[in-house]
This record gives C-alpha cells, structure tokens and sequence, in this order.
C-alpha cells in the first residue's frame, strides 16, 4: 500500500507538467547513467538546524528540489537484481554542495515499481546531508541542478537589474 501512494505522490505532479530530462551522462565505470529533470527544479524553503536556511530575510532559500533519474547499466549489480532505474528527489544546498535524499522509486524492466522509500525525518540538520565531491555522479548533478535553477530564474526575467531586483534584494 505504501509502495502504490508513494508511486503516485511521484506520478501525479510528473503527469501535471511535461517532463524534461537532462542527460547528465554516464559513471566512470559506465554501469549508471545519470538524469535530471529540470522542470522539477525548484527553490525549496526548508528549515534546517545547524545552519542557517537563509543568510537574511531579504534573500532566497538557500535550498533547492530536483528530481534524477538514475538508470542502470548492464553489469551493474542493481541490474542484476531486476532493477532498471530508479527516481530519487533530492534537496541540495548549492552553496555547500550537499544534498539529502527525501525520497527514491525503483523501477524494473516493464516500469513496475519494485520498492521504494521515503525519509521520515521531520526535520533535517546540516549534518543529514551529504557532500558530493565535484566530477562524480553525485557533484554533477548538484552543479547541473544548480546552473538550472540560475538559468531559470534569469529566464523569467526581462533584463539583469531585473533579475537582482527579484531575486537577490528582494523588497
């Protein structure tokens, strides 16, 4: 029952706007491909101890949401096990390049969840994140979730004053 609630938590909002995958490319040992869907890429406003979730009141959340798909390859162990690929939403700060996975939906050969999870943690600390060291699945995805996030934000906006107007002082 958990399983079928949390697969739909995932597909309702998924079905509600168009899904636009970013490949973020392959692992190193080419046994997982990596992808981001940047519609999903959200500012998020979460408190979490131990740090500070905004540096002033005037400023954005430090914390943004994603959503990556990962995909297994051929010798890769999950494979093995009947997995195809799996969706994880992440929170990740950009500004320490650390994320915290709230949850995760494994996938097999016919798109038939297979498991899942969710964090139940109700509030986070600095410390339930983890670094992702740069050039790694992990650091790829931050900095491509991170560029998203900028890169939107300065879409919806008619200049650069603009911009800073509505995203860094704001009134």
């Amino acid at each position: 029952m958990n399983k079928i609630l949390l697969a739909a938590l995932f597909a309702l909002p998924l079905a509600a706007n168009a899904v636009e995958w970013i490949d973020l490319g392959k692992s190193k040992d080419k046994q997982l491909q990596t992808f981001l869907d940047y519609d999903s890429v959200k500012r998020q406003e979460l408190t979490v101890y131990g740090g500070s979730s905004f540096k002033s009141s005037k400023e954005k959340p430090k914390y943004i949401s994603a959503i990556l798909q990962l995909t297994y390859i051929n010798n890769n162990p999950l494979r093995k096990k009947g997995m195809y690929y799996s969706k994880e939403k992440w929170f990740v700060s950009c500004e320490d390049e650390t994320y915290f996975t709230k949850a995760r939906i494994d996938y097999g050969f016919k798109d038939e969840v297979v498991d899942s999870w969710q964090s139940n943690k109700r509030a986070l600390a600095e410390s339930d994140f983890s670094y992702a060291f740069p050039e790694t699945v992990g650091g790829n995805a931050i900095t491509q979730a991170c560029n998203s996030i900028l890169l939107k934000e300065l879409d919806s906006t008619e200049n650069y004053e603009e911009y800073l107007q509505k995203y860094i002082y704001k009134d």
